[in-house]
């Protein structure tokens, strides 16, 4: 099982389309001038591509772990015709995470710009701009693992990528940093506080690409699209963007006493040993950022590897980037000129339990064969997703309602992959699965190097007029509420209605060709969710336990309950977070 199809829906979201584009002769380069310096891209057939533009300077050495400073301007062309190094990060053996060793740099900090072609000089367009913020747990990734040209050229938009630091290097807190800083350096989220001086660099400079400053869009998946969610409630991005799409994000934050002491992976567990002796502020400060970007993250892996589920603090109360209140109270004050979109997908676990052995025997690492129940398995999928959309869309819009009317909700619902014989029903195992929706947004379904055993299961060629019919609606979807704030602008097909709090009205993403895109209204109930868990025969009592124990946390933003059931007094917490990682695929 650990082969192939551990690293499927891995290769979806983090595509292989993404491969950097050979330098061209000169004919080809392009160079603007900006505020921010000159810089040589690189013309295709109907797009420029800028990439490895520096947005800041790289925060390292006494800049590791403060705010983003400004990048220094000079005269000098920068190449802006490579792609630049990802932020530290797990590494890979294969396709498959490691995170036993780190791959990246902290010098990191750089944003990929593409912009369509047209008849005009670049500074004179004004095209609508969409700001890709990449998920990964907000531990891996970066912004060129997507191509975005075909959403770039067919919708003629902007779309800026970008890069920013991640785990501890993103998120880390700790008093005697705070006690040696002044102003942002203060923050404990330096990831966001990337993306916000990203934002910053696009209002200053993206007019000289041939973008609207006055009409940024934020977007992004999962982590990015928690981060989205995060954004709109912190005070720092007040006027950076506005409109803002979440898909697949979720709502999550923590105190700084928990960032600090209380968490496995506090900044004072992790490094308990090697300050034990440092009496003041400065020598702890001076000494964490005299370690090598090695040693932290090692130290930080091995700090892990101790417990069975540690949990990395990220995204810190602060009082900073993000409200001592937290992100969902926030969400309540936003700016009601800003339109918003928040969604999930309909089998969001999917991407994890098709990893698992406790769910799968695998053959060749493509066929997959269930050892428990297909009732076992669906139910599993749809609590968990239901939780998804709970802490992911529904409630974070319902919190937004009440400052702001410009609201829309979905659920990806798309999964007419095979069901073969051969290699087992991918339609019931993947589905509408966590990331799916990224190839109907960048409009390529191919998977790189293994497009060729793989492809067929997932993007059979039966589903290829339905499939490109979705990927073309949702691509106009999304270009929509960047031009104009409204998705159903010369859209033909049912009228995508705002959500409001009463009704909590939600877009069915699905086949267009088969008349699947309608809306509905099913709103997740937390209490009758845990009812259903608690009586659901065709789960195992341990298992309703983790997963009651999951909802009773996921429901909150920063709480931590036992498991809500009385028979769960049976289970320690080490034998839920064992069954957890075991059906997530992470034994």
């Amino acid at each position: 099982m650990k082969s192939v199809l551990q690293s499927i829906l891995a290769i979806i979201i983090l595509s292989a389309c993404s491969a950097g584009l050979a330098l061209k002769d000169s004919s080809s380069l392009v160079q603007v001038s900006s505020p921010a310096g000159n810089f040589l891209g690189e013309g295709e057939e109907n797009f420029y591509v800028f990439k490895g533009i520096p947005y800041a300077q790289p925060p390292i050495g006494d800049l590791r772990w403060k705010a983003p400073k400004n990048f220094s301007v000079n005269d000098e062309v920068i190449d802006a015709t490579e792609f630049k190094s990802e932020c530290i990060q797990p590494g890979t053996e294969g396709l498959i995470p490691n995170r036993n060793v780190s791959v990246g740099n902290e010098d990191c900090l750089y944003l990929n710009i593409y912009i369509p072609k047209n008849q005009t000089d670049l500074n004179k367009n004004k095209f609508p701009v969409m700001f890709w913020i990449h998920g990964g747990s907000n531990i891996w990734g970066s912004g060129d693992f997507y191509d975005f040209s075909k959403l770039a050229t067919t919708q003629q938009v902007i779309v800026v990528t970008i890069n920013y630091r991640l785990g501890l290097f993103g998120w880390f807190s700790s008093e005697h940093l705070r006690n040696t800083a002044t102003g942002l350096d203060k923050s404990s989220n330096f990831g966001q506080l990337d993306l916000i001086k990203g934002l910053e660099w696009v209002q200053q400079n993206i007019s000289a690409f041939g973008g609207d400053k006055d009409n940024i869009t934020i977007f992004g998946e999962s982590a990015g699209g928690h981060n989205v969610l995060t954004l709109l409630a912190s005070p720092l991005s007040e006027g950076l963007f506005h409109k803002a799409i979440s898909q697949s994000g979720y709502v999550s934050s923590y105190t700084q006493k928990f960032a600090e002491e209380e968490s496995e992976l506090s900044s004072k567990k992790i490094f308990a040993e090697d300050t034990k002796f440092l009496v003041s502020d400065a020598e702890v400060a001076d000494y964490l950022r005299g370690l090598s970007s090695e040693e932290v993250y090692q130290k930080y892996v091995n700090k892990a590897e101790e417990h069975i589920f540690p949990i990395t603090p990220i995204t810190i109360k602060d009082g900073i980037v993000v409200p001592k209140s937290g992100v969902y109270k926030g969400l309540e004050n936003i700016d009601e000129n800003l339109v918003v979109v928040a969604g999930t997908n309909k089998d969001e676990m999917n991407y994890w339990y098709v990893r698992s052995d406790y769910f799968y025997n695998s053959t060749g690492g493509v066929v997959l064969r269930l050892q428990r129940s297909e009732e076992n398995l669906k139910s599993w999928i749809k609590y968990r997703s239901d939780i998804w959309r709970f802490k992911g869309a529904e409630e974070p819009l319902r919190r937004m309602a009440k400052s702001n009317t410009n609201l829309y909700s979905y659920r990806f619902d798309w999964d007419e992959q095979s069901d073969s014989s051969f290699a087992g029903n991918y339609q019931l195992f993947v589905g509408a699965a966590h990331g799916l929706e990224i190839p109907f947004l960048t409009g390529d379904f191919d998977l790189g190097p293994i497009t060729f055993y793989v492809k067929p299961f997932l993007f059979p060629d039966t589903s290829e007029e339905g499939r490109l019919a979705l990927s073309d609606l949702m691509m106009t979807y999304w270009a929509n509420i960047a031009k104009y704030g409204n998705p159903n602008e010369f859209v033909r097909g049912p009228k995508w209605e705002k959500f409001t709090a009463e009704n909590n009205q939600i877009l069915i993403l699905d086949n267009p060709v088969a008349n699947l895109v309608e809306m509905r209204t099913m709103p997740v109930d937390p209490d009758n969710l845990l009812s259903q868990i608690e009586a659901d025969s065709a789960l195992e009592i341990n298992e309703r336990c983790l997963i009651g124990w999951i909802a009773a946390r996921d429901f909150h933003e920063d709480k931590r309950p036992q498991p809500p059931f009385n028979y769960c007094n049976n289970f320690s917490n080490a034998d839920l977070y064992n069954l957890r990682n075991l059906t997530e695929g992470r034994d």
